[in-house]
């Protein structure tokens, strides 16, 4: 009988909490060029650097990753490097690091439109959800922040809160940020059809497509191409 109820109990809880997520608005959002000026990765690495944990060598091909982003040429082969020179790190340091990176470059290269466009949808009820490839400890102080409610992004690998120099799984980036958000949408009872997705990016293409509303945000040539195309609704920070 107590496993019956207990049974029953989840259920009932279940489906209170998927119709209140069926009913809530959710907005998810790109994070770097499309409420940042800037890339918030880049400027985590050159903290590390400053801090000699990293090689300025690492900055070599920078320029050229900057380049593929901007032109849509960017692939999966890019996030597959290791960086064994953090391997063994404290999580609680790299934290640190992540708090001075906000407070430092993140913050003052926030689009002050964005920050305002956040806070509207946020007075409004809605769920603000942040999808990116960044790594999700580099934008976890960005997220309190901005109160945003939940953030999907590029892990760090870390054992006994040691990190291992490498990402914990694929990377959140193309086709694995649309799965994704996908299975985190299943998991919440969040219907895509009735959800907006902003972004800068031609790269986030196939998450664009999956949801109701895709906006592009401060876009690229190419996906501003594609949303004129498309009847996508534009617009600038």
């Amino acid at each position: 009988m107590t496993a019956l109820f207990l049974a029953l109990n989840r259920f009932f809880q279940y489906a209170v909490f998927s119709d209140m997520n069926r009913n809530t608005v959710n907005e998810f959002f790109d994070v770097d060029h499309t409420i940042t000026k800037k890339s918030t990765a880049i400027s985590y690495l050159m903290l590390l650097i400053k801090k000699n944990y990293l090689p300025i060598s690492i900055l070599r091909s920078v320029p050229l990753v900057c380049l593929n982003y901007k032109y849509g040429k960017m692939n999966e082969k890019h996030f597959n490097r290791k960086i064994p020179e953090l391997i063994g790190i404290k999580k609680e340091f790299l934290e640190e690091v992540a708090r001075e990176n906000f407070e430092k470059y993140i913050k003052p290269s926030l689009y002050p439109g964005a920050v305002d466009y956040i806070k509207k949808l946020k007075d409004e009820g809605k769920r603000i959800i942040f999808a990116s490839s960044s790594m999700e400890l580099v934008l976890r102080p960005l997220t309190e922040y901005l109160g945003v409610d939940d953030l999907i992004a590029t892990k760090i690998a870390f054992e006994d809160n040691l990190c291992q120099g490498c990402f914990a799984g694929t990377p959140a980036f193309r086709q694995e940020k649309k799965k994704l958000v996908l299975d985190f949408a299943k998991d919440n009872g969040i219907d895509l059809e009735k959800t907006s997705f902003y972004s800068d990016s031609i790269h986030d293409r196939p998450l664009l497509e999956e949801v109701g509303n895709p906006v592009a945000t401060n876009p690229d040539f190419r996906l501003k191409f594609l949303a004129k195309q498309r009847g996508w609704e534009i617009i600038n920070f």
